[in-house]
């Protein structure tokens, strides 16, 4: 508000004030200290005001602004130097300018990644905190589809845990900021549009969706910056997902049909994201399974082999499965059609040249005789991606390929084995994903330290890009 607006207006212009007007007028230009200029402006202001009421200040309505704004319905502020302040303080990647691009109706994918914990010192990220939490208290609680589906019957009748973050505050946590954090922009879409509804139905994935909101709190919350708030996401992160991991074996050993496959699929999906997340909330590469014993070894992968579930899920609904909802994000994840001849190295490619090279690749080898040939044939094949939101779908089928002998190559720390797997933690560190990148940046940073004093320039030079994506000379 001005200062001249804060004056009372004159019905008659020259007219006489008052003691008590003059005082009072006297006493808000000293506090407020007005230059002579500007008392002079205001006065003309206020001598031309015949009501107490002022007309409102037109203005230009924007249909511009970033996607990630346009889906939250909220207002962006269309900066374009560095992205929007909302999506800034959220931790995501702001794609405006390419919004904004004149000709480009498409999510610009150099543009679309998300931003990790190591992209922003720990005070910018405390300081974006009061800001998140501050939008969620003051949307309606009417605001977000969970929410709205959930009104007048809610799900968990239940006593919860005293001190724990409340469930509506994790729902709208995850309607309105930890959703669009996540995965693919199709799987984005695909949360937004059916899995509300899936989960008013099915309380097993209910628990899961808090779960994974409270776990993204404890992620923007550090316990040595924000400790109350911290415990309780932490407390409500371990009561979900007990609860949801219950149900969810109750809910798989009644069977798999296609009553319940969405919601199966939806919460096994959210279970891997879960066990991907690092707990830590800087990368800790002496916990990996690299410098494990070998007992331990196994144990210390189970973020990488969990992801297995998926896949016996998808093996007991066999051609169910395309009816699914996820069917969107199953054939963008298909990578059979692109999968290169692996045997024969691109001309410069020297880093594919050196891959045949140590893991004694010819054209005679196959998946029958060469431990190393499913995982190396789809590394070859997404180290051609560009890390984005929208290759998300494609490489994180890696995963699929990490069994049998090739696991075990792995548990022994084989040195091919380990470096095919550091190239595509590199691929996934690249993706700034909030609860991808921690675990891919501190097993990379593990792979690489273990090799790096090794002798075999094969095994020096096939160290150089995970060791620049983590900030290692090698």
């Amino acid at each position: 508000m001005e200062p001249g607006n804060t004056m009372p207006p004159e019905s008659t212009v020259g007219k006489q004030q008052s003691p008590i007007v003059t005082c009072r007028r006297k006493g808000l230009q000293t506090i407020l200290k007005i230059s002579s200029q500007e008392k002079s402006q205001a006065t003309g202001r206020c001598s031309s005001v015949t009501s107490a009421f002022h007309s409102r200040k037109s203005h230009t309505k924007s249909r511009m602004g970033c996607m990630n704004c346009k889906r939250r319905r909220v207002k962006c502020d269309e900066n374009r130097n560095g992205g929007c302040l909302k999506c800034r303080r959220h931790g995501i990647d702001c794609d405006y300018e390419s919004q904004a691009s004149p000709g480009n109706g498409v999510l610009n994918s150099a543009n679309a990644r998300l931003l990790s914990p190591f992209d922003l010192d720990r005070s910018q990220s405390s300081a974006s905190i009061p800001v998140i939490l501050r939008a969620a208290a003051l949307s309606t609680p009417l605001s977000t589809p969970l929410r709205a589906a959930l009104t007048p019957t809610f799900p968990f009748a239940e006593e919860h845990p005293k001190g724990m973050i409340p469930v509506l505050q994790t729902l709208q946590h995850f309607d309105t900021v930890t959703y669009c954090s996540m995965g693919s922009v199709i799987a984005q879409d695909i949360i937004k549009e059916c899995v509300h509804g899936v989960a008013v139905e099915k309380p097993y994935l209910l628990h899961a969706v808090s779960g994974i909101s409270a776990a993204h709190l404890c992620h923007l919350l550090p316990a040595d910056q924000h400790p109350v708030q911290h415990r309780q996401s932490k407390l409500a992160d371990a009561y979900h997902w007990h609860k949801a991991l219950t149900l969810f074996r109750r809910e798989l050993s009644s069977g798999v049909n296609r009553q319940n496959m969405d919601a199966l699929i939806s919460t096994n999906l959210l279970v891997c994201v879960h066990q991907f997340m690092l707990t830590d909330h800087l990368p800790n590469p002496g916990k990996s399974f690299v410098y494990a014993s070998p007992e331990e070894r196994s144990k210390r992968t189970k973020w990488l082999t969990i992801q297995h579930g998926f896949e016996a899920l998808r093996d007991e609904l066999r051609e169910q499965v395309w009816d699914s909802v996820w069917k969107p994000v199953l054939v963008d994840a298909n990578i059979s059609q692109g999968a290169p001849l692996i045997s024969v190295a691109p001309k410069e490619d020297e880093v594919h040249a050196l891959f045949l090279d140590i893991c004694q690749v010819s054209k005679h080898s196959s998946a029958d005789n060469n431990p190393y040939y499913n995982a190396l044939t789809y590394l070859l094949f997404l180290r051609q991606l560009e890390p984005t939101m929208n290759t998300f779908n494609k490489l994180i089928t890696f995963v699929g390929v990490v069994h049998g002998e090739y696991y075990r190559l792995l548990l022994e720390r084989d040195k091919p084995a380990l470096l095919i797997l550091a190239h595509w933690l590199a691929l996934m560190t690249e993706l700034r994903q909030w609860w991808i990148s921690g675990r891919s940046k501190s097993e990379c940073i593990a792979i690489t330290t273990f090799l790096m004093c090794d002798k075999d320039r094969t095994v020096r030079r096939l160290l150089e890009y995970p060791a620049r994506v983590v900030g290692l000379a090698v």
